[in-house]
């Protein structure tokens, strides 16, 4: 009985080995994959700044140019598409994508989330001389001030 339950430790410390082994692998994998984005965004939304993809490339669509000349899956060409199609709009997300701070499928929903939205489109337009608080962002309520 003892050898058995030296053999069941045993397998289960070398599953847990190799269990953290393949975590490593898949998170430096996954990490070197978002690096990538995060550079092809940057290079996509030069690309639309400088208007590339239609002088250079001769494609008006952003995504239709990944798709056909770089081979991205649709999914990938679609959501760094729409970033770099609204990057001029939303700073602070594309900033966060193109440093690695998000992944690209992340920000690419929230920028088309947030380009939905009629009132964060009149935000997002509006020239405010000093910063304001996004109107998502709620004063608490006077009940609440000091509790």
């Amino acid at each position: 009985m003892a050898a058995t339950t030296g053999n069941t430790i045993q397998a289960r410390t070398s599953a847990s080995d190799q269990a953290a082994a393949i975590r490593t692998t898949l998170n430096a994998a996954a990490q070197a994959v978002n690096n990538h984005y995060a550079q092809v965004l940057a290079s996509v939304i030069a690309m639309k700044e400088q208007n590339l993809h239609r002088t250079a490339f001769g494609y008006s669509a952003l995504r239709d140019l990944l798709l056909s000349q770089f081979d991205f899956t649709h999914r990938t060409a679609s959501d760094i598409a729409a970033i770099a199609r609204l990057s001029s709009k939303f700073r602070a997300l594309v900033e966060a994508a193109v440093s690695g701070q998000a992944r690209i499928d992340q920000v690419a929903y929230a920028v088309r989330q947030l380009d939905r939205t009629p009132a964060m489109r009149l935000f997002t337009l509006t020239p405010f001389r000093q910063p304001v608080p996004s109107p998502s962002m709620r004063t608490p309520c006077a009940r609440h001030r000091n509790t």
